[in-house]
């Protein structure tokens, strides 16, 4: 996106999203890594669901502002 919008700047707000998007991919492998040892546990289950229903909250938010910045940085540039 940084080269399309003529600056890597354009991409830094969202940084610290895509970390946390990335953390909260990770966590799912880990507890099914966790699984194929010695089972799934309940209290597993629990920290599973509410990571997933994370997920696609930060997502849901990510996508939003993603599109909001940069479809208004898009307009802008067209403007031009």
């Amino acid at each position: 996106m940084g080269q399309v919008l003529g600056s890597l700047e354009v991409t830094m707000t969202m940084s610290r999203a895509h970390a946390e998007i990335e953390r909260l991919v990770r966590r799912p492998g880990n507890h099914l890594a966790l699984a194929e040892a010695a089972g799934m546990r309940l209290e597993q289950l629990d920290d599973l669901r509410a990571c997933l229903y994370g997920l696609h909250a930060v997502l849901v938010l990510h996508f939003d502002q993603e599109e909001e910045a940069y479809f208004s940085l898009a307009a802008d540039s067209s403007a031009a």
